[in-house]
């Protein structure tokens, strides 16, 4: 009886990369862990490059966005939303995290 063929190829999609899923735990548990926000700037950074690798566009936009609520010179989250070809609303909100926590969940909620 032969096995049946893979479903993906681990190392290419990130299916099955043990490395991979260590990277993903560790920005995941800085999440829930960090009272800095810097540090869970960055995490959301790295998530959403994951991501983006997985193909998941709209969960890349989602942490690029939550990035720079938290650190607004995030210039990388920033960059990358940019050749995403999004435009983030929200770091367009200077100094005013209140306000653009309101405006995303808004927007969220009509979405």
């Amino acid at each position: 009886m032969t096995a049946p063929p893979p479903t993906s190829t681990p190392g290419l999609d990130g299916v099955g990369d043990p490395l991979r899923e260590q990277r993903l735990l560790r920005h995941q548990r800085t999440l829930m862990e960090s009272t800095d926000d810097g540090e869970r700037a960055r995490a959301h950074l790295e998530l959403a490059r994951l991501a983006l690798a997985d193909g998941r566009v709209e969960g890349s936009v989602r942490h690029l966005r939550e990035a720079l609520l938290l650190d607004r010179r995030l210039d990388a989250a920033r960059a990358l939303l940019a050749e995403l070809g999004e435009t983030s609303r929200v770091a367009a909100v200077r100094g005013d995290r209140k306000g653009a926590v309101r405006a995303l969940l808004g927007r969220l909620r009509r979405g």
